[in-house]
């Protein structure tokens, strides 16, 4: 019997077969994504310039900043050279190689910190060998002009230069208006610069704070706190460190004048929105039972709501998965070139084959789990994992009683198996030795609903009951906390939680007006809620992004870099329900399981 992927019925009520195509070479996939990925990125360039070492005027915190500022750029993508103690030679020398870089970039940035007068738009970056005082002459030939610096960026499609500097004139005053006088005819191309987004520390004339020593300037500091924020642009970024530096410096005032053309961002990854929504039939309204899993060649999803019928979803539609049993399926999975189901009690159907495959006898089933090279699968479920092969026939390899129920399950880059699950326990085994061993990689503090690998196989996220998310290595160890401070966001998903406990009128007020209710209501309310529960995950193939789906119908993305929050993603509407399962079909393609079936599809673009 051929290998049938399912039947297809179109609006006129035609049906059509459709193949299931062999395994793709995912690795050349994988690897030719991750070079195009890495090659977006690098549209980005940064140049950053710290001075602290002037002899006779030395500064504090300039190095420090720039050391700061290169590192905040980096983490959001940018391909940043820093250059520290320069003298004029080496900024020269630094412009030089910086202008071949961005003359093609899509965003293009020089950061400055240290010694500079400028007014009217008129500026000099003052490098560690200049020779005080100020003259004329001496800002000629040995400093850089602001213009210079804009030079350096031409050719990017957007341009940024922040000066994190000085711009009075610590001179006589005399000769600071012949200084003004002469450098008019230095200048008089910065009155044309396209597409540049020009950033000050301080108001034209006025000193910028240097910060106590080791602390940084209060500039740095906010602008680098504010550029990690994905949900910002350019400009509401520079609006925050101005409002920072203004509340903390009053006689401070930061400057931007911009002639951007479009609409630009720190960030270095897409958002995401609905392109296309999807409903699995429901006719119980349950939620209970919902499972999901890849589909073939990640262009679709399986989706099953604890009853008899699978369906496969991707965009275009939904079509039911024929299969010859009446199980209730908890998972699916893709081997070869078939679909297997699994039913409740231990049955193994094959889409295309006449009853069940194989019977295991174990008192319930979970789910399956494929193997990335397609010979194979894992079965897990109460107390066991049963590791299968596919090729030629449905064969049990190897079956493990592990000593409490697997929820998840995730395959490793060197073809190992972690299972979860029960009591937070994380195991390892390997499915293709016939008498090998589980060992025990550690304990989380709840249970696992699931685990998503790092597009580097060198990290495994983990979440589940109460709160937990996680970062752990490959050893098991725990190395970071993804989501620590994240309560309850949205007022559906409050009133689902306590309209056991509460009345609505009650519940009204805890969220709209909680100092009209009695401090021990509160409190009961409070330890009622407690934090939220995540039921799935998904890591990006390529780009540092994790997909953590949450029990308020949300999914929320996170960097992996550095597990800021780029996104929450709303699947319900402002209805509470459980999201059963996300996935990644690509780097620019998500796609989300309501509890109750519905499936949702987003797609990325870039942020600008």
């Amino acid at each position: 019997m051929p290998d049938v992927f399912g039947t297809a019925t179109d609006d006129r009520g035609s049906s059509e077969c459709r193949w299931l195509p062999p395994p793709a070479d995912r690795s050349r996939m994988r690897t030719f994504a991750s070079r195009v990925f890495q090659e977006i990125m690098n549209e980005r360039h940064a140049l950053v310039i710290g001075a602290d070492a002037y002899p006779g005027a030395e500064l504090s915190n300039a190095v420090g900043d720039a050391r700061r500022v290169a590192a905040a750029l980096t983490m959001r993508g940018f391909s940043t050279e820093i250059v520290l103690d320069p003298e004029l030679s080496a900024v020269e020398s630094a412009l030089a190689d910086f202008r071949s870089v961005a003359r093609n970039a899509e965003l293009a940035m020089i950061y400055l910190a240290g010694h500079a007068v400028e007014r009217h738009g008129n500026g000099f970056f003052l490098p560690v060998d200049f020779e005080f005082p100020l003259t004329v002459g001496r800002l000629r030939f040995m400093a850089t002009p602001l213009n210079a610096f804009v030079d350096a960026t031409e050719g990017a499609a957007s341009r940024i230069l922040v000066l994190d500097a000085c711009r009075n004139w610590p001179h006589d005053p005399d000769e600071g208006r012949r200084t003004l006088h002469d450098l008019e005819e230095l200048s008089a191309d910065e009155r044309s610069w396209p597409n540049l987004l020009l950033a000050y520390a301080t108001s034209s004339t006025e000193k910028a704070g240097d910060g106590a020593e080791g602390q940084g300037s209060v500039f740095s500091r906010s602008l680098c706190r504010h550029l990690l924020d994905h949900a910002l642009t350019v400009d509401e970024c520079l609006r925050r460190v101005s409002q920072d530096v203004v509340a903390h410096r009053r006689g401070q005032q930061p400057w931007t004048y911009s002639s951007l053309a479009s609409t630009q961002s720190f960030t270095d990854l897409p958002r995401f929105a609905v392109i296309q929504r999807h409903a699995v039939p429901n006719h119980d309204h349950s939620s209970l039972g919902t499972w999901t899993t890849m589909g073939v060649q990640r262009r679709s999803v399986f989706v099953g709501l604890g009853d008899s019928l699978a369906w496969n979803l991707d965009f275009a539609g939904s079509m039911q998965i024929p299969y010859h049993g009446e199980d209730r399926l908890v998972g699916a999975a893709v081997s070869g070139r078939r679909i297997y189901l699994s039913g409740s009690r231990g049955a193994l159907y094959a889409v295309g084959v006449d009853g069940c495959v194989l019977q295991i006898d174990v008192p319930h089933s979970n789910g399956l789990a494929a193997s990335p090279t397609g010979d194979g699968f894992v079965h897990y479920g109460a107390s066991f994992v049963s590791c299968l092969k596919t090729d030629p026939e449905v064969e049990e390899i190897v079956r493990h009683d592990v000593g409490f129920d697997v929820y998840c399950c995730s395959y490793m880059p060197d073809g190992l198996v972690w299972i979860a699950g029960d009591e937070g326990r994380i195991c390892e085994i390997d499915p293709r030795k016939p008498d090998g061993r589980t060992r025990e990689i550690g304990r989380v503090r709840t249970h696992v609903n699931a685990m998503a690998v790092a597009p580097d196989g060198q990290r495994i996220y983990v979440v589940g009951q109460s709160g937990l998310a996680v970062e752990l290595d490959r050893s098991g160890r725990q190395t970071a906390e993804l989501l620590p401070a994240r309560q309850f966001g949205t007022a559906a998903g409050i009133r689902a939680r306590l309209h056991d406990m509460a009345e609505d009128e009650v519940i009204h007020r805890f969220i709209f007006e909680p100092s009209k209710l009695r401090n021990d209501v509160q409190k009961k309310l409070v330890e009622r809620l407690g934090v939220p529960d995540y039921h799935a995950c998904a890591a990006s193939p390529t780009m540092p992004i994790l997909a953590v789906a949450t029990q308020e119908s949300s999914v929320v993305l996170l960097d992996t870099r550095d597990r800021q929050v780029i996104q929450e993603l709303d699947v319900g509407s402002g209805n509470p329900a459980i999201v059963s399962g996300v996935h990644f079909l690509s780097d620019r393609e998500l796609v989300v399981v309501g509890g109750h079936g519905e499936v949702t599809f987003f797609g990325a673009w870039p942020r600008r």
